[in-house]
């Protein structure tokens, strides 16, 4: 596939719906290989099939973003899966009420 990102490989967290399945959409569209990570392994997959139509590899994966080695292990998953990581979007939050300036880098 051509295209802009033709040949990079992009993990997308929170990438099953909303602006993480948009932001997915579009590498994919530009030709990038996509990974997404989702808290939900079942919307991950059917974004990732819906993905590949779009004549790209792709690769879904779960984890809890709140939960480092989780993350961690995804990770190597979608390296194992697609290679090295070129493009990382981070965004998948967690809820919180605390001030960004006062958060402890634990909780960011």
């Amino acid at each position: 596939m051509s295209g802009r990102l033709a040949g990079k490989k992009a993990l997308v967290t929170g990438g099953a719906r909303g602006i993480g399945a948009a932001i997915a959409t579009a590498f994919a569209r530009e030709g990038a290989d996509v990974a997404v990570l989702d808290l939900k392994i079942e919307a991950a997959q059917a974004r990732a099939s819906e993905l590949a139509g779009l004549g790209v590899k792709t690769f879904a994966a779960s984890a809890d973003v709140s939960d480092e080695a989780e993350v961690e292990a995804a990770v190597k998953k979608v390296e194992q899966a697609l290679g090295r990581i070129d493009i990382l979007v981070n965004n998948a939050g967690i809820d919180t009420t605390s001030v960004v300036a006062e958060m402890s880098t634990a909780m960011w």
